[in-house]
Protein backbone atom coordinates (compact mmCIF):
# COMPACT_ATOMS: atom_id res chain seq x y z
CA UNK A 1 0.00 0.00 0.00
CA UNK A 2 1.30 3.45 -0.93
CA UNK A 3 1.87 6.03 1.78
CA UNK A 4 2.19 9.81 1.74
CA UNK A 5 6.00 9.68 1.84
CA UNK A 6 6.14 8.87 -1.89
CA UNK A 7 4.26 12.04 -2.82
CA UNK A 8 5.85 14.87 -4.79
CA UNK A 9 2.97 17.27 -4.21
CA UNK A 10 4.80 19.48 -1.70
CA UNK A 11 7.37 21.54 -3.57
CA UNK A 12 10.36 22.96 -1.70
CA UNK A 13 13.64 24.77 -2.24
CA UNK A 14 14.63 26.09 -5.65
CA UNK A 15 11.56 24.55 -7.33
CA UNK A 16 9.23 26.34 -4.88
CA UNK A 17 10.95 29.71 -5.25
CA UNK A 18 10.80 29.58 -9.05
CA UNK A 19 7.78 27.31 -9.51
CA UNK A 20 5.77 29.50 -11.90
CA UNK A 21 8.81 30.41 -13.98
CA UNK A 22 9.87 26.77 -14.30
CA UNK A 23 6.41 25.74 -15.48
CA UNK A 24 6.31 28.61 -17.94
CA UNK A 25 9.73 27.85 -19.40
CA UNK A 26 9.26 24.09 -19.35
CA UNK A 27 5.95 24.31 -21.23
CA UNK A 28 7.08 27.09 -23.58
CA UNK A 29 4.28 29.27 -22.24
CA UNK A 30 1.55 26.71 -22.86
CA UNK A 31 0.87 25.98 -19.17
CA UNK A 32 -0.27 29.52 -18.41
CA UNK A 33 -2.58 29.56 -21.43
CA UNK A 34 -3.99 26.21 -20.33
CA UNK A 35 -4.59 27.51 -16.79
CA UNK A 36 -6.41 30.58 -18.07
CA UNK A 37 -8.65 28.42 -20.26
CA UNK A 38 -9.37 25.96 -17.43
CA UNK A 39 -10.21 28.71 -14.93
CA UNK A 40 -12.52 30.32 -17.49
CA UNK A 41 -14.40 26.99 -17.54
CA UNK A 42 -15.09 27.35 -13.80
CA UNK A 43 -17.80 29.94 -14.59
CA UNK A 44 -16.86 32.08 -11.61
CA UNK A 45 -19.57 34.52 -10.51
CA UNK A 46 -18.60 37.99 -9.28
CA UNK A 47 -19.86 37.32 -5.72
CA UNK A 48 -18.37 33.83 -5.38
CA UNK A 49 -16.50 32.75 -2.29
CA UNK A 50 -13.77 30.32 -3.40
CA UNK A 51 -11.67 28.03 -1.23
CA UNK A 52 -8.39 27.16 -2.98
CA UNK A 53 -6.88 24.05 -1.37
CA UNK A 54 -3.16 23.71 -1.98
CA UNK A 55 -3.03 27.23 -3.36
CA UNK A 56 0.73 27.20 -3.94
CA UNK A 57 2.23 30.39 -5.33
CA UNK A 58 -1.13 32.14 -5.73
CA UNK A 59 -1.00 31.99 -9.52
CA UNK A 60 -4.46 30.42 -9.72
CA UNK A 61 -5.87 32.79 -7.10
CA UNK A 62 -4.69 35.79 -9.11
CA UNK A 63 -6.33 34.41 -12.24
CA UNK A 64 -9.59 33.61 -10.44
CA UNK A 65 -9.69 37.01 -8.73
CA UNK A 66 -10.09 38.69 -12.13
CA UNK A 67 -13.63 37.32 -12.28
CA UNK A 68 -14.66 38.52 -8.82
CA UNK A 69 -16.40 41.70 -7.80
CA UNK A 70 -16.13 43.63 -4.55
CA UNK A 71 -18.14 41.03 -2.64
CA UNK A 72 -16.27 37.99 -3.93
CA UNK A 73 -13.34 36.46 -2.06
CA UNK A 74 -10.72 33.73 -2.25
CA UNK A 75 -9.18 31.90 0.68
CA UNK A 76 -6.06 29.95 -0.17
CA UNK A 77 -4.91 27.11 2.08
CA UNK A 78 -1.21 26.25 1.99
CA UNK A 79 1.10 24.53 4.47
CA UNK A 80 4.42 24.88 2.58
CA UNK A 81 6.46 27.78 3.92
CA UNK A 82 8.11 28.74 0.64
CA UNK A 83 4.93 28.39 -1.40
CA UNK A 84 3.01 30.45 1.17
CA UNK A 85 5.63 33.20 0.90
CA UNK A 86 5.16 33.23 -2.88
CA UNK A 87 1.39 33.42 -2.43
CA UNK A 88 1.63 36.40 -0.08
CA UNK A 89 3.97 38.19 -2.47
CA UNK A 90 1.94 37.51 -5.60
CA UNK A 91 -1.46 38.27 -4.07
CA UNK A 92 -0.50 41.23 -1.87
CA UNK A 93 -2.26 43.68 -4.20
CA UNK A 94 -5.60 41.82 -3.97
CA UNK A 95 -7.74 42.92 -1.02
CA UNK A 96 -10.18 40.02 -1.38
CA UNK A 97 -7.60 37.21 -1.45
CA UNK A 98 -6.49 35.69 1.85
CA UNK A 99 -4.10 32.97 2.98
CA UNK A 100 -4.66 30.34 5.67
CA UNK A 101 -1.45 28.58 6.73
CA UNK A 102 -2.74 25.13 7.55
CA UNK A 103 -2.76 21.58 6.25
CA UNK A 104 -6.03 20.83 4.47
CA UNK A 105 -5.78 17.26 5.71
CA UNK A 106 -6.80 18.63 9.11
CA UNK A 107 -10.35 19.88 9.78
CA UNK A 108 -10.74 23.40 8.38
CA UNK A 109 -12.59 26.19 10.24
CA UNK A 110 -15.31 26.56 7.60
CA UNK A 111 -18.89 25.37 7.39
CA UNK A 112 -21.12 26.04 4.39
CA UNK A 113 -19.23 29.24 3.53
CA UNK A 114 -18.00 28.70 -0.03
CA UNK A 115 -19.57 28.56 -3.48
CA UNK A 116 -16.60 26.71 -4.92
CA UNK A 117 -13.79 24.55 -3.54
CA UNK A 118 -10.91 24.33 -6.00
CA UNK A 119 -7.94 21.92 -6.20
CA UNK A 120 -5.36 22.31 -8.95
CA UNK A 121 -2.87 19.46 -9.51
CA UNK A 122 -2.62 18.50 -5.86
CA UNK A 123 -5.34 15.85 -5.46
CA UNK A 124 -3.38 13.14 -7.28
CA UNK A 125 -0.48 13.52 -4.88
CA UNK A 126 -2.27 12.10 -1.84
CA UNK A 127 -3.09 8.63 -0.62
CA UNK A 128 -6.69 7.51 -0.99
CA UNK A 129 -7.16 7.89 2.77
CA UNK A 130 -6.00 11.50 2.61
CA UNK A 131 -8.03 12.20 -0.51
CA UNK A 132 -11.08 11.22 1.51
CA UNK A 133 -10.08 13.73 4.21
CA UNK A 134 -9.79 16.44 1.56
CA UNK A 135 -13.24 15.64 0.18
CA UNK A 136 -14.72 15.69 3.69
CA UNK A 137 -13.22 19.14 4.25
CA UNK A 138 -14.61 20.31 0.93
CA UNK A 139 -18.10 19.06 1.76
CA UNK A 140 -18.13 20.86 5.12
CA UNK A 141 -16.86 24.09 3.58
CA UNK A 142 -19.30 24.18 0.64
CA UNK A 143 -22.73 25.76 0.64
CA UNK A 144 -25.52 23.31 -0.14
CA UNK A 145 -25.49 24.35 -3.82
CA UNK A 146 -21.72 24.74 -4.02
CA UNK A 147 -19.31 23.04 -6.40
CA UNK A 148 -16.17 20.97 -5.93
CA UNK A 149 -13.87 21.74 -8.87
CA UNK A 150 -10.76 19.66 -9.48
CA UNK A 151 -8.14 20.36 -12.14
CA UNK A 152 -5.86 17.34 -12.38
CA UNK A 153 -5.12 14.21 -14.37
CA UNK A 154 -7.94 12.43 -16.11
CA UNK A 155 -8.45 8.67 -15.91
CA UNK A 156 -6.43 6.97 -18.67
CA UNK A 157 -4.39 3.92 -19.58
CA UNK A 158 -0.76 5.03 -19.59
CA UNK A 159 0.22 2.11 -21.84
CA UNK A 160 -2.00 3.50 -24.60
CA UNK A 161 -0.19 6.85 -24.67
CA UNK A 162 2.80 7.69 -26.92
CA UNK A 163 6.25 6.59 -25.77
CA UNK A 164 7.45 10.13 -25.13
CA UNK A 165 4.46 10.76 -22.84
CA UNK A 166 4.97 7.50 -20.94
CA UNK A 167 8.63 8.30 -20.34
CA UNK A 168 7.83 11.83 -19.16
CA UNK A 169 5.04 10.70 -16.84
CA UNK A 170 7.18 7.95 -15.29
CA UNK A 171 10.08 10.36 -14.83
CA UNK A 172 8.18 13.25 -13.27
CA UNK A 173 5.22 11.79 -11.41
CA UNK A 174 5.08 9.99 -8.08
CA UNK A 175 3.58 6.49 -7.57
CA UNK A 176 0.38 8.07 -6.22
CA UNK A 177 -0.31 9.60 -9.63
CA UNK A 178 -0.17 6.14 -11.25
CA UNK A 179 -2.83 4.99 -8.80
CA UNK A 180 -4.90 8.14 -9.33
CA UNK A 181 -5.26 7.77 -13.11
CA UNK A 182 -6.67 4.25 -12.70
CA UNK A 183 -9.52 5.26 -10.37
CA UNK A 184 -13.07 5.79 -11.65
CA UNK A 185 -13.58 9.14 -9.95
CA UNK A 186 -17.21 9.46 -10.91
CA UNK A 187 -18.01 6.31 -8.94
CA UNK A 188 -15.55 7.05 -6.13
CA UNK A 189 -16.97 10.50 -5.50
CA UNK A 190 -20.48 9.08 -5.39
CA UNK A 191 -19.36 6.93 -2.48
CA UNK A 192 -17.97 10.06 -0.82
CA UNK A 193 -21.13 12.13 -1.29
CA UNK A 194 -20.51 14.01 -4.55
CA UNK A 195 -21.78 13.77 -8.12
CA UNK A 196 -19.67 14.84 -11.11
CA UNK A 197 -21.95 16.76 -13.45
CA UNK A 198 -19.58 18.44 -15.90
CA UNK A 199 -16.06 18.00 -17.20
CA UNK A 200 -13.59 19.31 -19.78
CA UNK A 201 -10.46 17.52 -20.99
CA UNK A 202 -7.18 18.59 -22.60
CA UNK A 203 -3.88 17.21 -23.90
CA UNK A 204 -4.85 13.85 -25.38
CA UNK A 205 -7.57 13.63 -22.70
CA UNK A 206 -4.95 13.21 -19.97
CA UNK A 207 -5.88 16.42 -18.11
CA UNK A 208 -9.35 17.19 -16.81
CA UNK A 209 -11.34 19.84 -15.01
CA UNK A 210 -14.39 18.33 -13.35
CA UNK A 211 -17.19 19.92 -11.40
CA UNK A 212 -19.08 18.00 -8.75
CA UNK A 213 -21.94 18.88 -6.45
CA UNK A 214 -23.02 17.47 -3.12
CA UNK A 215 -25.42 14.58 -3.60
CA UNK A 216 -28.95 15.49 -2.63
Amino acid sequence: MLDQSVSKVEVKGFAARFYDQLLKWGSLGKYERFLKEAIAKMNIEKDDAILDLGCGTGKNACLMARYLGANGRIVGVEIGEEMAAQFEKNCSHLSNVFLLRQSFLEPLPFKKEFDKVFLSFVFHGFTQENRRKIIDNARRALKDDGQLIVLDFNEFDLNEKPLWFRIGFKTIECPLAFEYIRINWKEQLKEWGFEIFEQDVWFMETLRLFKAKIKS
